[in-house]
């Protein structure tokens, strides 16, 4: 039998992790830390890109923030990833650090800590169609105005890739311009044909989500149910967060 390759053992894990109710991450160092610098730090993360039929996990570099409790606190994923200007010449790629794809992922995250060099990949923002991250808690330092924001609704979505998942967000605002931008969707889980997939976070670009329902009032739940592009037998059958077999 084929061994599974390292890092999607890895995301694996994570999904078990998230199925069974986690609440914290014990060992960050074997899970998602990588170099630390004096004000910034390396991530792993997971990547959905356009063009890549599995999840790619990738070491991002992040500016580091003060949050009182929290460790290597960070912005969101949503934000890191969001281009206000697509035609600009900042901002558009990301400078990523890829796992070898017979390394595992405690031995990658070591090497960075140890000052290993790894040769950088460029990541379009633009082509980020979805990502997450192995943590248990928010990193972003924005919580309290978070919480001070209108509270999150229950949703269902449709992706342009005919993934059906439910969770809860904020509404897609309109458009208001060429801006590349993420939603975060919080207790998701992706509804398959063959059952229920519960999923870390979720951060979507908009330009993936071609249908969104409010469903947080009951009648607006009874409906969904019979609407077609809602109905599991109409949804993919591929995982949101593709690790093959």
């Amino acid at each position: 039998m084929k061994q599974q390759q390292p890092h999607f053992a890895h995301v694996r894990e994570h999904l078990e992790r998230v199925r069974d109710g986690y609440s914290f991450i014990p060992h960050a160092e074997s899970i998602y830390l990588g170099r630390e610098e004096e004000d910034h730090f390396w991530e792993l993360v997971g990547l959905r890109l356009q063009g890549c039929p599995l999840i790619v996990l990738a070491a991002l570099r992040f500016e580091r923030l003060e949050r009182a409790g929290v460790p290597d606190s960070r912005e969101s994923l949503a934000a890191y990833l969001t281009v206000n200007d697509p035609a600009g010449e900042e901002g558009a790629r990301l400078t990523a650090l890829l796992p070898h794809k017979d390394q595992q992922i405690s031995q990658f995250l070591a090497g960075l800590r140890a000052g290993r060099e790894f040769t950088p990949v460029s990541i379009d923002r633009l082509r980020v169609e979805l990502a997450f991250d192995f943590r248990a808690d928010n990193p972003a330092a924005a919580r309290e105005l978070r919480e001070a924001a209108a509270p999150l609704r229950s949703h269902y979505f449709r992706t342009v890739g005919g993934h059906l998942l439910r969770g809860e967000s904020h509404e897609v605002p309109p458009s208001d311009g060429p801006a590349h931008r993420f939603l975060a969707v919080r207790s998701p889980q992706q509804i398959l044909p063959q059952g229920v997939i519960h999923m870390p976070t979720l951060f979507i670009a908009h330009s993936f989500i071609g249908l969104q329902v409010d469903v947080t009032e009951e009648a607006a739940r009874l409906a969904v149910r019979n609407w077609v592009p809602f109905l599991s037998v109409t949804g993919s059958k591929q995982s949101l967060i593709p690790i093959g077999k």
